[in-house]
């Protein structure tokens, strides 16, 4: 399904055989470009790799997922944008995962956004049963500054109405796609500051760098 064809870039729903350049896309330009991904030691994109291939498979066949290809650069994929439905059965299942998960990059990344979450209260807050729940928005490096991530963020939107949604959520992770979000309209309902999150002893669990200072819930009507 095209949802958007304009200067050369085409912008449709993500298949399940996209999967592989997806993933490839993810490790070169977002779990390293994240601020809980960056200055990583540890290979994020290697931990939990067949789980985690697998979740990503059953989000892209909800049919909520979008791909951007540059047209004229041979079909080059060019942005993404992972999102599925999440509903009250889904998140306590997905928490309870997260919790369970070994301290490596990936269980200390899934159990912070987790927790964000749960403080925002999103579903009591909003009072809906289910909600359209972004996960990844990345934009090729060579595309950036370009548009491209208003144009994935106005596709997903429109893809999210046409499956009943009326409600978006995402956790903001990085500063500039959070100030892009709210400048586009999405209201920050929920923040943690990246120092206040700590470990057992103490210590900050991530320390990226400025401007990237809090982790954001943001939220939209639809």
């Amino acid at each position: 399904m095209i949802l958007s064809q304009n200067d050369g870039i085409t912008v449709r729903v993500m298949k399940e055989d996209d999967y592989p350049r997806v993933k490839t896309f993810m490790t070169d330009y977002f779990h390293y470009d994240e601020p809980m991904g960056m200055g990583l030691e540890e290979p994020i994109h290697l931990q939990h790799e067949e789980e985690v291939d697998r979740q990503y498979l059953a989000v892209i066949r909800q049919g909520l997922s979008i791909v951007a290809l540059d047209d004229n650069n041979g079909g080059l994929l060019v942005g993404i944008a992972v999102a599925e439905t999440m509903d009250p059965i889904e998140m306590a299942k997905q928490h309870k995962e997260a919790e369970e998960m070994e301290p490596n990059a990936l269980g200390r990344s899934r159990k912070f956004i987790a927790k964000v979450e749960r403080e925002a209260n999103i579903f009591e807050r909003f009072g809906v049963s289910s909600y359209l729940s972004l996960l990844v928005i990345s934009v090729h490096p060579s595309m950036r500054q370009r548009g491209i991530l208003v144009i994935l963020s106005k596709c997903l939107f429109k893809l999210g109405r046409l499956r009943g949604h009326t409600l978006f959520i995402t956790s903001g992770t990085n500063h500039y796609s959070s100030r892009s979000a709210m400048k586009a309209g999405c209201e920050c309902i929920h923040s943690v500051a990246y120092a206040d999150y700590k470990d057992e002893l103490g210590r900050p669990i991530y320390n990226p760098p400025a401007p990237h200072t809090h982790i954001r819930v943001l939220a939209s009507k639809m």
